[in-house]
């Protein structure tokens, strides 16, 4: 949003006051490889070789971290550990002519553990911990033609979060059927918010809650999963001294999006499992960011609104027994994007998406070995904004003007024994 920034002699106050309060609304998320949004789905090898189609699944070990009602169908207690290796392909050509590609790393590793233990006939209690937001988007300098010259400071650079979900749990089943109750710790271990000149680096935590239901008779099952928003507190540094100011304290709150989802599975035969899933994430809850800050002649608080929508996915998944021992899994699923044109920034540039993925379960004893490929295609968006760049928020201004394309590929290892 623009800010009236008082005289225009004062030249350097309000290049400043420009850089920053560009750059603190324009840099609130970064870009996700394989989801809409921000959102990572992925947190279990079989969850990236069923492209997320596993809610309503009483069998497989690694649905256990997407609904933890499974936990109280496996007699067993479960240890499940893995890693899934993202490799994305984000670029623009801008409707100057500009064609670039984002220098984020080129392969990025996020691992994923669940722990599980039957406490009796009863009651089964469990642990997650993954990390379902995040990634980053590195874009290089003069890529965006509106910030060339006095305004090159303030353009966008470096964006990204690590973030970890700690999501303890406890399962009670009656009959055919489980509940289970969770609480999430969102840990954002790093934030990084750069424009070309100024950066931003902050932390914080907070806590949400989860509830899980499965029910599974004969050749049926459904189950349902929600997790609540979570409303992060951050505190970071504003480091601003390229510009001619100093480092300084910030204050932010940013609010991870609720997630709901429902899903049916039907057993074809003693082979052949298919499992359809609807998905909604309450991204209306990304709307608009208030930061307060200490830095002398900038606006506070600085605020910018995203405006975001509610988004939905459709996913489709199946498992086929090619022996007692080796099990194929397949999937395809249709992510919405939550993004208006009309508030677009080129720090999640993202589209609605389809994924296609496959995977494949060597089990030994009481040991499974996973393996898992996934491949994310987003839809060209094309970004034609009249209005006009006039510094402050560029969000949905013609700053942004342009082709991007988002593309990744996926690929998952991992481990799991009962005991």
């Amino acid at each position: 949003m623009p800010f009236d920034l008082g005289v225009k002699d004062q030249m350097k106050h309000t290049k400043l006051s420009l850089q920053t309060s560009a750059f603190l609304c324009c840099g609130v998320f970064v870009t996700t490889a394989s989801a809409s949004g921000f959102r990572i789905p992925e947190i279990s090898t079989a969850g990236t070789a069923l492209s997320n189609a596993l809610v309503a699944n009483p069998e497989l070990p690694g649905a256990l971290p997407y609904n933890p009602a499974a936990m109280a169908f496996h007699e067993k207690g479960q240890l499940l550990v893995g890693v899934t290796l993202v490799q994305p392909d984000i670029s623009v050509k801008t409707d100057a002519g500009n064609n670039s590609k984002s220098e984020g790393k080129g392969t990025i590793p996020i691992p994923n553990v669940f722990a599980s233990g039957r406490i009796n006939a009863a009651w089964t209690a469990g642990v997650a911990i993954n990390a379902p937001f995040g990634l980053e988007t590195q874009w290089p300098d003069e890529t965006f033609a509106s910030f060339a010259g006095p305004a090159d400071p303030l353009e966008p650079e470096h964006s990204k979060i690590e973030m970890v979900n700690t999501n303890p749990n406890v399962a009670y089943q009656f009959g055919n059927t489980s509940i289970a109750l969770g609480i999430n710790r969102y840990h954002v271990r790093k934030l990084i918010f750069n424009t070309q000149a100024i950066s931003i680096t902050g932390s914080g935590e907070d806590y949400g809650w989860n509830i899980g239901l499965l029910h599974a008779q004969d050749n049926w099952s459904v189950g349902l999963s929600y997790r609540s928003s979570v409303e992060v507190k951050l505190d970071g540094t504003v480091d601003a001294t390229a510009v001619g100011s100093t480092s300084s304290a910030a204050k932010a709150k940013v609010e991870f999006p609720s997630l709901l989802q429902v899903g049916v599975r039907y057993k074809v035969d003693d082979k052949l499992a298919v499992e359809f899933d609807v998905e909604q994430t309450g991204w209306s809850s990304f709307d608009t960011i208030v930061i307060d800050h200490n830095s002398p002649g900038i606006p506070n608080p600085i605020t910018s609104e995203n405006n975001w929508s509610d988004s939905m996915a459709y996913r489709l998944g199946a498992t086929y027994d090619l022996s007692s021992t080796n099990q194929l899994q397949f999937g395809y699923s249709y992510d919405e994007t939550p993004s208006d044109d009309n508030f677009f920034s080129a720090r999640v540039p993202g589209n609605d998406r389809q994924m296609v993925s496959f995977g494949l379960a060597h089990k030994q004893t009481d040991w499974t070995i996973e393996f898992a490929y996934l491949y994310m295609q987003a839809d060209d968006r094309k970004i034609a904004s009249s209005t006009p760049f006039t510094g402050g928020d560029a969000n949905g201004t013609d700053a942004f003007n342009g082709t991007y394309k988002l593309s990744a590929h996926l690929f998952s290892f991992g481990v799991s024994t009962q005991f």
